[in-house]
């Protein structure tokens, strides 16, 4: 299956998970309000690998996160698509739950799809679609492989103090490429919660293969984090 393909079939595949709710555009899709802080923010590269080493300690993890997605055509109206899902690590599996398959567990028509190497691939890949912060734990390299259809991946190009309704964030961006170019394919930026070193909100934009113009929000509420300990490095065995 070719990349654009994959991500028309992804894209598909959103729409079902969403139970088929496609709805039209607001003209004016509400933006986060952002205000600058007095202290200084982290580098970005810094706080990117801080992120990643984060996800990659914790042994445990559930999160609800609330998405929104527009396509928009050339020729033909946006459209909109809303849906809730449930994130879970668990022994070292990313687990997704969509409205679509909790209706089909619940029916006893959840039936599992003959196991291989290219099907968990392709599965991981359209758990990543939904969930792309998930990219920081299971992908060999996040900033390479964190958006599919995106080969050039990501550079952090900007990390700034924003608040918006009581809370604080740090607001990371990643642009495809180098991070120099203004004609980007893809920019994401994660807000980061200092204090837990989560991600709980995602606002991305990207250019799909076919030429539509695609941006998605994920708001994320963790709700369990268990972190292994890190190895003491001075103990030795005998």
């Amino acid at each position: 299956m070719t990349g654009a393909a994959l991500v028309g079939a992804i894209s598909a595949c959103a729409v079902a998970a969403a139970g088929g709710q496609i709805l039209l555009a607001e003209p004016n899709a509400p933006s986060i309000v952002t205000g600058a802080e007095a202290q200084p923010a982290p580098q970005p590269l810094a706080l990117f690998d801080q992120l990643v080493e984060r996800y990659w300690r914790l042994s445990a993890y559930e999160d609800l996160t609330h998405i929104v997605q527009i396509t928009t055509r050339e020729g033909q109206a946006p459209h909109r698509v809303e849906t809730r899902i449930a994130c879970r690590i668990d022994n070292d599996t990313l687990r997704i739950e969509t409205p679509g398959s909790q209706v089909r567990e619940g029916i006893g028509l959840d039936t599992p799809l003959k196991k291989s190497p290219a099907m968990d691939a392709l599965v991981l890949r359209y758990n990543l679609w939904l969930a792309p912060h998930m990219a920081l734990r299971f992908t060999d390299d996040p900033l390479k492989e964190f958006r599919l259809g995106v080969k050039e991946g990501f550079t952090p190009t900007k990390a700034e103090h924003v608040t918006a309704e009581k809370k604080q964030w740090v607001r990371l961006e990643l642009k495809s490429g180098d991070g120099l170019s203004e004609d980007y394919t893809a920019r994401f930026d994660l807000f980061v919660n200092l204090q837990s070193m989560l991600v709980e909100r995602i606002e991305g934009e990207q250019r799909l293969p076919d030429g539509a113009e695609y941006r998605t929000t994920l708001d994320i509420t963790p709700i369990l984090t268990e972190q292994a300990e890190p190895v003491n490095q001075s103990q030795s065995t005998d």
